[in-house]
């Protein structure tokens, strides 16, 4: 289903169909190219990006205003990956966390991914791995 999969690392990533294309990308590199006019994400394919923890761990004290505004910038790309049929699987590092809100244990940290994301609930996979699934729009939650 298209979307963003939300997991921790050592989580299996879910894969659609053998023959999709298969691209791993950092955090910024993924948001670059969904702010280019022709964006080279292939249709069907499956995306794993890393290193969103990273970016909003830099921005110390501004990770809450930083996680808003990469939610803006998700938010218009999401048509463009929605008309593709794209899977991302965003990875991370840290530990993630569900209560009220959602947020990732990263370094100490308590990252605001919930401000992207919004607090979708888990789906448990096989090893007992969690999995937060949120469609492009991004109004899971919110």
């Amino acid at each position: 289903m298209p979307g963003y999969h939300l997991m921790e690392k050592g989580t299996l990533v879910p894969r659609g169909l053998a023959d999709r294309p298969s691209e791993s990308l950092g955090f910024l590199d993924f948001l670059r190219e969904l702010a280019e006019d022709d964006a080279a994400i292939p249709r069907y394919a499956d995306i794993v990006v890393t290193g969103l923890e990273e970016v909003l761990f830099a921005a110390q004290g501004e990770a809450e205003a930083l996680a808003l505004e990469i939610r803006r910038r998700l938010r218009v790309g999401a048509s463009l990956l929605q008309n593709r049929l794209v899977d991302v699987s965003m990875v991370f590092q840290g530990r993630i966390q569900r209560g009220e809100d959602l947020w990732v244990e990263y370094r100490g940290a308590r990252l605001p991914v919930g401000h992207i994301f919004g607090s979708p609930h888990p789906r448990t996979e096989p090893g007992g791995h969690h999995v937060y699934f949120t469609g492009f729009n991004l109004t899971n939650g919110n």
